[in-house]
């Protein structure tokens, strides 16, 4: 049926949807660049020259943009 929602020439529905999903495609890389990404647990974590709370549960491991890794403590 010409000229309806389904008509893929010119472009059309389908050449919309390929270029939204090619631009969300960039958003969520360009999003899990910008922010820290958990990469594991563990039970200790050294260096540093704060000085924690008593008793932490564990630390999350996170990976900065950077790539350096970070350990965030976390209490119960």
């Amino acid at each position: 049926m010409a000229g309806s929602d389904d008509d893929i020439s010119d472009g059309g529905i389908i050449s919309v949807l390929q270029n939204g999903v090619r631009y969300l495609g960039g958003i969520l890389s360009t999003l899990s660049k910008s922010f820290p990404q958990v990469t594991g647990t563990a039970s200790s974590a050294t260096g540093g020259s704060a000085t924690l709370p008593a008793n932490p549960v564990g630390f999350i491991v996170i990976t900065l943009p950077d790539g350096t890794s970070a350990k965030v403590p976390y209490y119960s």
